[in-house]
């Protein structure tokens, strides 16, 4: 059949009455490419070398009539599709329902009203060619719902990947940040102590030139053991706090780069981390409150959850304590059976209701352009969820504070 879109309708007329298809002729030579039968056998004949769009086809024919020709049509299926409109000098209504059952579209009586036969055939053209296209649309549905599938799959890949690069630059981000802290931290303690020092060797220098010159007094050494005490026990001050700080981020650090399982205490695990943030957090004027059950071991990845509370901490101090002075931050702990439940919770200003179905939707943040990446949260939720194997939940009304509660196993394998 030809597309109507581009050629002319192929029209095939049969009618035993050469006056009959001549009316038809001159009503649909214009605008189709009309061909003639007069007797079943030729129409079947014709279809067999090329397939009209449409067949007009009288019913009373000598030989094969027209339901017999339709029948022969519909049984074949490079024919059983073409729209057959039947044409009939009799009003017959038992013939027109018979028509109708044998497969015909429509019936129509002679003689013929030009402008109905031309509705007609229109109607019949435009379903036809709407059935082929539904037809060649369900013909490449597999390979299309195959190709999507295929591409959908893929498209998962992608983002899983771009998760895990976005989590290993978090965790290279989180430790950068570290670093600088504890590094900035240490300057205090360690400056001290060279100070110490300093002022020590002067003073020793200064004592020994004047046992040299034997001019030393019971009270200038009085004054130098006593100095040198002061000294000493400074200096030992100023490099436990170092040696201390240096321990909790050598632990944290440790954890942050292996993603290693390990036994480890939620408490002092909980402490290291907030030690090491405690350098950047200390410039702000709000408090964090820990209440962790004593004696609570996990066999997990310290490390996901040091990156879970960094950015649990930082949001709250980033976006809760906006414009205030007085922010409260409580990170408390409980295990119970073979799961610990931790609630980070603050009093902050709270999450507007639009948003906060959003919080774990990347790209999403008040602060965007203005420092925020809009990752954080996305981040915990696929920590939480693949490397701790837990949930998280969250809770917040405007004016109400936040509150995150993680569910965690006490035991995980990944």
């Amino acid at each position: 059949m030809t597309d109507p879109t581009t050629h002319k309708p192929v029209l095939l007329l049969v009618d035993d009455q050469p006056s009959n298809i001549q009316v038809l002729h001159q009503i649909f030579k214009a605008d189709h490419e009309v061909y003639m039968a007069t007797s079943g056998e030729q129409a079947l004949a014709f279809c067999a070398s090329q397939l009209p769009d449409l067949i007009l086809l009288d019913v009373v024919m000598p030989g094969l009539n027209g339901h017999q020709v339709c029948v022969k049509l519909k049984a074949d299926a490079r024919t059983r599709d073409i729209p057959v409109i039947f044409v009939t000098g009799h009003n017959n209504p038992e013939d027109e329902s018979e028509g109708l059952r044998l497969g015909a579209v429509d019936f129509i009586s002679k003689p013929v009203n030009a402008a109905i036969v031309r509705a007609r055939v229109r109607v019949q053209l435009m379903l036809s060619r709407s059935l082929r296209q539904v037809q060649e649309l369900n013909e490449t549905l597999e390979e299309r719902v195959a190709q999507r599938t295929t591409e959908l799959r893929q498209a998962m890949q992608d983002l899983r990947q771009s998760q895990d690069s976005l989590a290993d630059s978090e965790a290279r981000a989180t430790l950068s940040t570290l670093i600088a802290s504890v590094s900035h931290e240490l300057g205090t303690p360690l400056g001290n102590s060279r100070m110490v020092a300093s002022t020590l060797a002067e003073q020793t220098k200064a004592m020994a030139l004047a046992l040299k010159a034997g001019q030393i007094k019971r009270s200038s050494l009085d004054h130098y053991v006593e100095q040198v005490s002061d000294g000493i026990n400074l200096l030992e001050s100023n490099l436990e706090r170092s040696v201390e700080l240096l321990g909790d981020f050598r632990q944290v650090a440790a954890d942050q780069a292996s993603e290693q399982r390990r036994l480890f205490k939620l408490d002092v695990v909980v402490g290291e981390i907030l030690h090491t943030l405690s350098p950047s957090l200390k410039r702000q004027p709000h408090c964090i409150v820990v209440d962790i059950a004593p004696g609570i071991i996990m066999d997990s990845q310290p490390g996901a959850l040091g990156r879970v509370l960094i950015n649990l901490v930082n949001n709250a101090y980033l976006h809760a304590f906006e414009g205030r002075t007085d922010g409260v931050l409580t990170i408390s702990g409980r295990a119970d059976a073979n799961q610990v439940t931790l609630v980070v919770a603050d009093n902050g200003i709270g999450i507007a209701p639009e948003l906060l179905d959003k919080v774990f939707d990347p790209f999403v943040s008040t602060k965007i352009g203005k420092g925020g990446t809009g990752l954080g949260m996305a981040i915990v939720q696929n920590l939480v969820t693949k490397s701790l194997g837990g949930r998280i939940e969250v809770q917040s009304a405007p004016g109400q504070g936040t509150r995150f509660e993680l569910t965690l196993p006490t035991v995980f394998s990944g």
